[in-house]
């Protein structure tokens, strides 16, 4: 199905694309681009220093590579592409001997591209870090507790040595007095933490939560029943610190102080019954270090979703009454209140091939992930302590595709693309009898002993086509799906199917068109049959034809994306830029600019002999934040010189 999408979308856009000049050049460009060619490690460097190791892989090109984090057991995965390692190196000894970690790498040859994976075991007490230094990739081990990783390799740019931080050992809950006592236990007085209050949503309680920065908190439990006002208390590391959420234990959140105490963090709940209380929402909170209870504020859920996508605050963390989160702190604020529950993982994409990428999240997440062959590109990403459906959605909204999810299934596909599931996919979930699905099934049974002869037999004409259109018998496809039309000349998707198929597939423009007509016949507003009449008419060169059907393709509510684009590139060839520029208007102002437009403008105000206008657009095209390839990107400027050039003259 997808095939057959993706040819016909070249075939409804061969006009538009016909007209870039520089097009050949920037397509191939585009995937020299992608292509990583082979990576050669020369070496690989090591340096073991008390319980801290660095690695330096050095290469002779820039890699590209995958990077993440699996668990029982804890180990560090780092995928290459096109790797090859030097016949030099032993890689059965690459990491010295010690109690932390070791290393086991193997190839993968049956992945697009050939994968050479680096997996390393972790201690519990240790963490890592990974950066890409030009063509090398350093990767520090070393104990959370913060101790000093080494100096490493030389060969590795300096890494900062991790601030030493205080460590939590434990929770502890008193009851007295109507009161609940939680005391956070630590090695010092805890100063530097952020607290704020979350409005429960769905099935969700109200929460109170508290981010600690610059904390260990391996020692702790991750979550603790009380069974009270607070009914129970949850902990989640978060980058160099970790999040402390009390959840209500009823409708509403209870009142509560927070207080630096010797040992640690002592936090207060008021268990008094919270429907004898007149106004649970009127306790001050104390002006200036956030730290008394604020339960007349609640967390808006769209500020916390703004707060989510900052990443101006990602350089560094709160200082003592600072109340401003952190990016990474931030992102962490609402993962379990915005439904992404899912495992957590950490990854690191430089230019890594899409499908390669899914194919990852197939393994982390053991659900059934189909990608759509229309999918391609590369990507360069880095996540830390995120759920994998999160970064899963940061990745589409990224590379512009769309997500079907039923059945333990995901289909991943391009955004302008359409995908439907099975008409019966839920016919086989139950064997129970059920009187309505028996009652519909005979309704159905009754409806086809109905059904002429004639339809019975376009029916099993219409099975024949697909299974020849499958084994790519284009031809004999086309056959059996005329056979079928003239038994049941009144069904549109038939006569729809035999236009694309004429014009996208077998380039016949005469019977495009004929079965064009034949769906409009059936159905006057069938517009993309109307598009279908419009560029085999423009192909065959009947321009009164195509600019008529044209008109009728762009007559829907929204008019359709295709037919804005194909009539505007129709008009421009045809020396008509003014319309072209109207269509590409009207494209922006229902669907938003896109490169395409952009360009499209640019240089039919060049062709115009407009100058000026061809350098705004050019420059909008420039600044708009869009990934151009290097050959568009030289072009745009090109262009742009030589238009200040005409403007002086």
């Amino acid at each position: 199905m997808y095939r057959k999408l993706s040819t016909y979308h070249l075939a409804i856009f061969s006009i538009f694309c016909s007209l870039f000049v520089f097009s050949a050049n920037i397509a191939q460009a585009e995937g020299e681009a992608t292509q990583t060619g082979v990576y050669t490690i020369n070496k690989i460097k090591t340096d073991l220093q008390h319980n801290a190791l660095a690695m330096v892989i050095v290469g002779d090109s820039a890699p590209a590579y995958t990077m993440y984090e699996l668990f029982n057991p804890s180990r560090l995965v780092l995928d290459i592409a096109e790797a090859k390692i030097a016949e030099n190196i032993n890689t059965a000894d690459i990491i010295p001997e010690n109690d932390f970690a070791t290393l086991k790498i193997s190839t993968l040859n049956d992945q697009g591209p050939a994968i050479t994976r680096f997996e390393i075991s972790l201690g519990q007490g240790h963490t890592y870090k990974v950066d890409r230094i030009e063509n090398d990739i350093s990767i520090q081990l070393f104990p959370k507790t913060g101790a000093d990783p080494g100096e490493g390799v030389q060969a590795a740019a300096a890494v900062a040595t991790p601030e030493a931080v205080v460590s939590l050992h434990d929770i502890v809950v008193r009851q007295k007095d109507n009161q609940t006592e939680v005391l956070l236990v630590a090695d010092n007085p805890v100063t530097n933490y952020r607290q704020d209050t979350v409005t429960g949503r769905a099935e969700l309680p109200d929460a109170m939560f508290l981010d600690i920065n610059n904390i260990d908190a391996s020692e702790l439990v991750r979550e603790k029943q009380v069974g009270t006002n607070l009914d129970k208390i949850r902990v989640a590391t978060r980058g160099s610190g970790v999040r402390v959420v009390f959840d209500s234990g009823q409708k509403g959140l209870f009142t509560y102080t927070v207080n630096t105490v010797p040992q640690g963090l002592l936090v207060t709940i008021d268990e008094t019954p919270l429907t004898e209380k007149m106004a649970p929402a009127a306790t001050t909170p104390a002006p200036s270090n956030n730290k008394s209870n604020p339960s007349a504020m609640n967390v808006d859920p769209t500020l916390e979703a703004l707060i989510d996508s900052s990443e101006a605050a990602l350089i560094s963390g709160p200082q003592p009454g600072n109340t401003q989160p952190t990016a990474a702190e931030a992102m962490q604020d609402s993962f379990q209140f915005s439904g992404y529950k899912s495992k957590r993982i950490s990854v690191d994409f430089y230019k890594i091939d899409l499908h390669n990428v899914f194919r990852l999240f197939r393994q982390i997440s053991d659900v059934n992930l189909i990608v759509d062959e229309a999918v391609s590109g590369s990507l360069t990403l880095a996540l830390n302590d995120v759920p994998w459906d999160f970064a899963l959605d940061i990745i589409l909204n990224l590379k512009n595709l769309k997500k079907e999810e039923r059945h333990n299934t995901i289909v991943i596909y391009p955004a302008n693309n359409n995908f439907t599931w099975p008409d019966r996919a839920t016919d086989n979930l139950s064997f129970e009898a059920d009187i309505e699905v028996v009652e519909q099934e005979a309704l159905i049974i009754q409806q086809s002993m109905n059904q002429p002869v004639e339809i019975m037999h376009a029916k099993e004409l219409l099975r024949k086509a697909k299974i020849e259109e499958n084994n790519d018998d284009l031809d004999d496809a086309a056959n059996f799906y005329e056979q079928a039309f003239k038994l049941w000349p009144n069904n549109v998707h038939i006569s729809n199917k035999l236009a694309v198929l004429y014009l996208a597939d077998l380039g016949m423009n005469v019977k495009a068109v004929h079965y064009a007509k034949e769906s409009l016949k059936i159905d006057p507003k069938n517009f993309q049959a109307a598009l279908y009449a419009a560029i085999g008419s423009a192909n065959m060169d009947q321009i009164p034809e195509a600019i008529d059907f044209f008109s009728q393709s762009i007559s829907g509510e929204p008019p359709m994306k295709e037919a804005l684009i194909s009539y505007a590139a129709f008009s421009e060839e045809k020396d008509q830029p003014e319309a072209a520029l109207k269509l590409l208007d009207r494209y922006n102002k229902v669907y938003g600019e896109t490169v395409d437009t952009m360009i499209s403008k640019a240089r039919i105000y060049d062709n115009m002999g407009q100058p000026q206008k061809a350098k705004e657009q050019y420059k909008t095209l420039l600044y708009s934040g869009y990934q151009l390839i290097p050959e568009l990107k030289k072009y745009i400027q090109g262009r742009l010189a030589m238009n200040d050039s005409q403007l002086i003259q």
